[in-house]
């Protein structure tokens, strides 16, 4: 009947094979004591330049003052002027206009833009603003630019009030081929709010991923707010040596909590490792390593090495041991690719080993990696017995830090009057 029932405040969207679809809308009524009122969209019959028709009268909305306490995604409140994630580029952005398709009377949300051409188009300056850019330089920048990004990798990061997560909406291998350090990264862009929920709401391979490549700081901040059992879980899906890391920094008790409710062969492993001075090869290795008695088939090594469940990137080497774990050989992909399947490991080992001592020092290992040009290096004891396997990038982080403190020793020096 023509009548006006209020403005355009929010769109509803529900998730869709490749756009979300929107589902409702919220309308606006009032200034001073504003009032909202969902709207299906079935019950919209037309939208013709800025009027949106209704087939109902006002008599039958709903007006309430509290708007935002449904749990559907909205295009208003979750996304424009909000952070989402870009599993594309890796990134944490902000988002300033949003693209919407008309398609079989649904509107769909195929991009966001994060321009600021995308901010004053929404605020309808556009026109006005291309016109002064236009006089000062007509081949300004600006007028070019549009940075859309689709739908499927954006990532909301609205939290829900009720289980204080965040519903994944992509797929869940785009969080998973994100880099480590890049999840890092991502991650350290959020509010603690938001990164207690988004990783409340992430798979346990991924959790793990993003506490392994966070500061001390930010995995304190996690811990407070994450049962024994749920830091349990993550650290026995990490490597090792970065397990022992974060366990050296806790208190007594909240590392006897946690180690309480591991696995109790895990635990003592665990143990074991937080003995060891953190700047020596016992120190710094980890646990996760390739090592296969002597007598093995090479054809049962490429087997067991394919189905072997990495929690971090497959090691390059593999370690050949007695029945005591004594450390006998070594070789790699390559050389076991090349050889007889039906042959013993033993035939694809390498001429020579060399490996260091649960004591041994960083100068040396790094020593030895580079004499020998190893990505990792084998731990042993006093009996040659296989322990662990330190990596290259524990000894540039060792190194850097080394050369970092000295720099820092230098520079006070220098600038000391």
């Amino acid at each position: 009947n023509n009548k006006r029932l209020g403005e355009l405040y929010d769109v509803i969207v529900k998730p869709a094979k490749v756009y979300p679809q929107s589902s409702a809308i919220i309308i606006r009524k009032g200034f001073i004591n504003r009032k909202y009122a969902v709207v299906n969209w079935e019950n919209i019959v037309d939208i013709y330049n800025k009027d949106i028709i209704l087939n109902i009268v006002g008599s039958n909305l709903f007006f309430e003052e509290i708007h935002d306490s449904r749990e559907e995604l909205t295009l208003r409140r979750d996304i424009l002027d909000q952070q989402v994630v870009d599993t594309h580029d890796h990134k944490v952005i902000r988002v300033n206009d949003i693209h919407l398709l008309f398609v079989d009377k649904y509107l769909m949300a195929a991009h966001v833009d994060i321009s600021l051409r995308g901010l004053i188009r929404r605020l309808n300056l556009e026109k006005s603003i291309d016109v002064i850019v236009k006089l000062l330089n007509k081949n300004a920048r600006y007028l070019k630019d549009e940075h859309l990004i689709a739908w499927k990798y954006i990532q909301p990061l609205s939290i829900n009030s009720a289980s204080m997560t965040i519903k994944v909406d992509v797929p869940e291998k785009q969080f998973i081929n994100i880099p480590s350090a890049d999840l890092g990264e991502i991650f350290l862009d959020l509010n603690i709010k938001q990164q207690i929920a988004l990783f409340k709401s992430l798979d346990l391979t991924t959790r793990a991923k993003i506490f392994a490549n966070i500061d001390y700081k930010t995995q304190k901040s996690l811990v407070e707010d994450l049962q024994n059992k749920e830091i349990a879980e993550v650290l026995s899906n990490m490597p090792s040596d970065d397990v022992t890391d974060f366990l050296e920094k806790i208190s007594k008790e909240k590392l006897d909590n946690i180690l309480g409710v591991m696995e109790s062969q895990y635990s003592k492993k665990l143990s074991q490792l937080l003995g060891y001075s953190s700047d020596s090869a016992g120190g710094l290795m980890t646990t996760e390593y390739l090592a296969f008695a002597k007598d093995t088939t090479i054809e049962s090594v490429l087997k067991q090495i394919k189905e072997y469940k990495y929690k971090t990137e497959p090691p390059q080497f593999v370690y050949i041991v007695d029945e005591g774990n004594r450390l006998i050989g070594c070789t790699n992909f390559r050389r076991l690719i090349l050889a007889n399947p039906q042959d013993l490991i033993q035939s694809a080992a390498f001429p020579k080993i060399y490996s260091v001592q649960l004591n041994s020092g960083v100068k040396e290992i790094a020593y030895l990696m580079e004499k020998y040009k190893y990505y990792t290096i084998p731990v042993v004891d006093e009996n040659n017995i296989l322990h662990g396997v330190v990596t290259v990038d524990d000894i540039l982080s060792q190194i850097i830090s080394i050369a970092w403190r000295r720099f820092k020793k230098i520079k006070a020096k220098i600038t000391t009057p």
